[in-house]
Formats: structure tokens, sequence, C-alpha cells
């Protein structure tokens, strides 16, 4: 029992009530570096010494250098999730009662003990490996019939929160309220507008004036004028739900039959879950991980997840069309999705970065430099370009760049 970090056998002791002594306790390497990006991630496995039975699980513990948490606000994104598990999701779960399982969003991780001890925040959860669930390799683009799949999700998961308002608004308000809205936090920090900057600049050089004279006349205001874009994206309208707010394919964990068909989903870390427009994250989802000929087929993923979405608040006994018609919906894609594509364009930058380049929180707070090492770390250069040019290609033609 030694060998096994302090912090992380005190947040198993809370999982088995106590009774660790009668488990052995093996700690498995952590996550890769840059894989955990607001704090580390280690994998335990508890075998019961008498029955031979295994529990397995993750544990999400804060980065506690001082210069880190300094930099960003990793007290504040793992104050949220924890809050998200222990007060808001069993309000969330009890409520879906009212709906058959079908049109129920069971589709996270299981989390059974959490810490919130200044400088040692820590989450313990079920690892989804062992019930035959695999991330996606970040470096490949998603397939269409896998997000359509998770657009039915969305669909469950916003349905709740748009039912809960229109059937207990005060309720809601209160469950929901002083949580804080942590990319409203990140969006005021320095090195966050640097980062919005540098990355319509490095986008813009990717077009080609020659064949993108248009796009690029249309599009380079968004170097200056991109983060005020992308606050409004963030600012709420007039129809919102519990948004997941982290909808990038490494938060997310797939379960494929034998024919390789996506059979199920489970969205982790709700560490910047918030109240805002669901094209928040629809759009980060679509963004951060499609290809153009996805993006083409925008007009049919919204259809799906619209479906799915009105068929969960039918069940709850409102009307789709008064909370959230499919119109308001596409409408609302225009100014939203502003900061899905932004962030998109960050993270295909990240996941392309070369496995030797790979940076963590702690090499960019080195100095004030550090955004732009992350921007200057090697990368897959032709995918990313292509990337990017999906993204803002798409923008373009569907009169979407603001």
């Amino acid at each position: 029992m030694s060998i096994v970090p302090l912090k992380i056998y005190e947040i198993l002791e809370k999982a088995v009530n106590g009774n660790i002594e009668n488990f052995e306790v093996n700690v498995q390497d952590p996550n890769k570096k840059g894989e955990g990006f607001l704090g580390q991630i280690f994998f335990v496995s508890l075998r019961d010494k008498y029955t031979g039975k295994q529990l397995h699980f993750v544990v999400k513990q804060a980065f506690s250098e001082q210069n880190i948490r300094d930099m960003h606000p990793i007290r504040d994104v793992f104050v949220t999730e924890i809050y998200f598990y222990k007060k808001l999701w069993p309000k969330l779960l009890k409520f879906q009662e009212k709906v058959s399982p079908a049109n129920r969003f069971v589709h996270l991780a299981k989390c059974f003990a959490t810490a919130s001890e200044e400088n040692c925040e820590r989450l313990l959860l079920e690892n989804l490996k062992y019930q035959g669930f695999v991330m996606h390799d970040k470096k490949k683009a998603l397939e269409k019939e896998q997000f359509e799949f998770i657009f039915k999700v969305y669909g469950k998961l916003h349905a709740i929160s748009f039912a809960y308002k229109a059937l207990d608004p005060e309720s809601l308000l209160e469950l929901v309220e002083g949580v804080t809205d942590v990319w409203i936090v990140m969006s005021h920090k320095s090195h966050f507008h640097d980062a919005v900057k540098i990355i319509h600049e490095e986008s813009l050089e990717y077009l080609e004036p020659s064949v993108e004279g248009a796009i690029i006349k249309k599009y380079k205001h968004y170097v200056d004028d991109g983060l005020d874009l992308l606050l409004k994206s963030l600012a709420k309208g007039k129809y919102t739900a519990i948004t997941h707010g982290d909808c990038w394919s490494n938060n997310m964990m797939f379960k494929y039959d034998n024919s390789g068909e996506t059979v199920d989903v489970r969205f982790l870390d709700f560490q910047m879950f918030r109240v805002g427009s669901p094209v928040c994250d629809l759009s980060y989802c679509l963004y951060s991980g499609g290809t153009k000929e996805v993006f083409d087929d925008l007009d049919h993923l919204l259809h799906v997840y619209h479906d799915s979405l009105s068929e969960s608040l039918r069940e709850y006994g409102c009307d789709p069309m008064e909370l959230y018609p499919l119109e308001a919906l596409k409408n609302d894609w225009k100014v939203h999705c502003q900061f899905g594509a932004a962030m998109g364009l960050m993270l295909w930058r990240a996941k392309l970065t070369y496995d030797n380049d790979v940076m963590d929180l702690s090499d960019m707070c080195e100095d004030e430099e550090g955004v732009k090492k992350f921007f200057q770390a090697n990368c897959d250069e032709n995918t990313f370009k292509e990337r990017v040019r999906d993204i803002v290609t798409h923008l373009y033609e569907n009169n979407y760049i603001i």
C-alpha cells in the first residue's frame, strides 16, 4: 500500500466505505502528457482479497502547482464538475423518471467519490474501458454515423433542462444559480485572448489568395474581432439549456458492434458545463471532429438532433415547437457556432501536434511565451491545413462568417 499515492488512497477509501484493507490496490501509469489538460488522470484497479472481484476506476486529480493554478482556473473546473456530479446530476436523473428509458440521457461515466480540498481536488469515476468503451483516435475525423449518434444523445441531454425549465423553472434556476461559468472565466485570461488571435492568424495563412480571396476578405477581421464574436456566441440567447461544454472527441468514449457501427457513447468531463445555447455543444463537437464532407450535411444533422430533442420533450409533456423550434435552432447556429468554430480550429491544432512535441500546462506556464510555444509545436501541417480550410470554407459558404 505504501506505493499508492496518499490522495488516491484517500478517495478510494471513500468509494469502498472505508474497507480499503480488504483490497489489493494497483495504480497503473497515468495519462500521457497533454491528455489531461487541466489535471492528471490515474487508472486504478482494486481486487477483493477474499472474493477476487475487481473494481476499475479512473482518478482525475487537479494540478497542484501554483504557477499552473495562477494561470488557469483549475479549481473552478474541478469544483464545477464536482457540483455537477454531487448536486446537479442526481436532480436531473430523478427528473428523467418522467420519461421512458429510451429517451433518458444516461450517457456519462458514474462518479463514486469526490474531494474538493484546495490544491487537491479529485473525482473517482468508473473506468469505462472495462465495459467495452474505447477512445476515438483523436488525430482522425469522426464519421457521419458517429455524429448522428452523438447529436441524438445531445438531444436527450438538452431536453432535460428545456423540460425542467418549462415545468419547474424556479427549481432549475436554484440548481444552476451561482455555478461558475468556466468558459467566461477562461475568456478573461490574457493567454486565451492570445490563443484566439493566433489561431485565426494561422488559419488565414493556410488560405490561398488566388483561390480563396473572397473568403480571406470576409474572414480576415476575425484576427481582431474573433474574441468578441466568441464571447457573443457564449452569451445566453432566448433558447438555453444545460450544456456539456467541452464536446470534443477526447471527452467521449464509444462502443461499437461487430460490424463497427456505433451502439453507445459516454460523455466525459463535465468540468465546463454551463447554461447556454445548445449550438455551443453541437458546433464545438462538429468543428473539432469533422470534415467538410460532414459539414455539408449540417442540415441533416440538425434534423437528427431536433427529432431526438422533440421526441424527449413530448414525453415530458412539452411542446418542442414552443420550447425550441427547428427554425430557431438553425438561426442560432450563425451566432453561437462562432464558439465551436474557434475551438475546433484550436483543438485540431492540438490533436495534430506530433507526440514528441505535445505540451502540457506546465510547459505553457514557464513564461509569457507559453501560448506561442503551443502554436510553434510541430504538427501534421498538411492535415491541419485541410481541417482549417474545411471549417473556414464551410462557414463562408453558409454565410456563417459574420
